[in-house]
């Protein structure tokens, strides 16, 4: 933990943030393994990053579309005008926070390096583990936005650093792959040759102008990721994101 206090002000400036209150970054670096340990040894309370991390989770997604709106929509008498839509737009937030994306980028900013753990994490090398780094930058940006008086603009400005944004943001097309497509390719490789996606309507409701949808997508018959959305394209696109996902954890890739 000492370790941890004389590094608070190198974390700051990776980040691009400075806590009023550190002892917020330092629990969004603190491993249940850490405290598990600590309470039966010096019985000390000390709380994980657990709940930072589900804070997180949620303003990430927030400050993620804050930022499509600004970079990918204009105002206009009648409202505001994009070039893209629903669906693209989920391809966009999707790829961003992608957890792959997430640890990748915690990574190279050498973050996951400051995680105070347990010996049994160190041993095992716990730190590595791509999802480890992704709930470690989800516990930053939930540390921050409590940290700041819960102002979306400074959880931007931290995701903004800590997340290479322009790559999705300004590029005039969109990522080249859609969900669908990366999940429709990863069942035909000759490794698996799974039977190609199916996607069911599992509910539509509200009025005509303000339509919802759910879509549940089988793959051989099997449920798996079920999106939601406004449009049949845009809860089939997330159905098949979360569906790669669970897909990718349960062959171990």
């Amino acid at each position: 933990m000492e370790k941890f206090i004389k590094s608070i002000g190198t974390i700051e400036n990776i980040i691009g943030y400075t806590f009023r209150d550190k002892s917020l970054l330092t629990q969004a670096f603190t491993r249940g393994s850490f405290c598990n340990e600590a309470n039966v040894r010096a019985g000390v309370r000390y709380q994980s990053n657990e709940v930072l991390e589900f804070f997180g989770d949620s303003v990430l997604s927030c400050a993620i579309v804050t930022l499509l709106i600004r970079e990918r929509s204009q105002r206009y008498e009648h409202g505001i005008k994009t070039e893209l839509d629903e669906g693209d737009f989920s391809v966009i937030r999707s790829n961003l926070s992608d957890k792959k994306n997430l640890s990748e980028n915690i990574g190279r900013l050498g973050l996951e390096k400051y995680l105070i753990m347990g010996e049994g994490d160190v041993k095992v090398g716990i730190m590595n583990e791509p999802s480890v780094k992704e709930d470690l930058l989800e516990s930053i940006i939930g540390a921050v936005y409590i940290d700041s008086g819960f102002s979306l603009e400074s959880a931007i400005s931290v995701v903004s650093k800590m997340l290479d944004t322009s790559v999705y943001l300004r590029r005039v097309s969109i990522p080249s792959q859609s969900p669908k497509n990366a999940l429709q390719e990863w069942c035909a490789d000759k490794k698996r040759r799974l039977p190609p996606p199916e996607y069911r309507t599992v509910e539509e409701s509200g009025p005509d102008h303000d339509r919802h949808y759910r879509v549940r997508c089988y793959i051989d018959g099997v449920p798996y990721g079920e999106g939601e959305g406004k449009s049949l394209k845009a809860a089939g696109t997330e159905a098949a994101r979360l569906t790669l996902d669970m897909l990718k954890e349960k062959f171990g890739e």
